[in-house]
């Protein structure tokens, strides 16, 4: 036995890194564009980018390869593979533009208080006997 892996050894190992998906250029999910599973090491990322990019060079079809190259950093550490795999499981929610609260309208009658008392207070009473009850003892 030799320490050195025969050539055979070396192109089945190969074959078998090779990503088995094909790359699908309109989705949004970078693990497909890649043509990737999700549980895809760096190394195979990796292999993934270069063959895509021989295969879609930035001179002959630079609209994929933007498209590669964009899948290709948000998966080419490890920090940012975790941040995709965390917004691929679950997205975040959409951006709404915050709405301008209303102004104030400060102008008032001053009837529109004396209203009010009336209706929450004492102030329009004119008999206090349904304040008082009788004592028991």
């Amino acid at each position: 036995m030799t320490d050195h892996p025969q050539q055979s050894d070396i192109s089945n190992r190969q074959e078998r890194n090779t990503p088995t998906r094909q790359a699908d250029l309109t989705s949004a999910d970078p693990y497909a564009v890649l043509g990737l599973e999700r549980r895809a090491s760096l190394s195979e990322v990796k292999r993934a980018y270069f063959n895509l990019v021989r295969q879609y060079s930035p001179e002959t079809n630079p609209e994929a390869f933007k498209l590669v190259r964009s899948a290709y950093e948000k998966l080419n550490s490890a920090e940012s593979k975790t941040e995709t795999d965390l917004f691929l499981f679950q997205p975040p929610p959409p951006w709404e533009a915050r709405k301008r609260r209303r102004k104030l309208e400060l102008a008032f009658d001053p009837q529109d208080i004396w209203l009010l008392l009336q209706s929450h207070g004492d102030l329009g009473c004119s008999s206090f006997d349904d304040d008082f009850r009788p004592l028991q003892g």
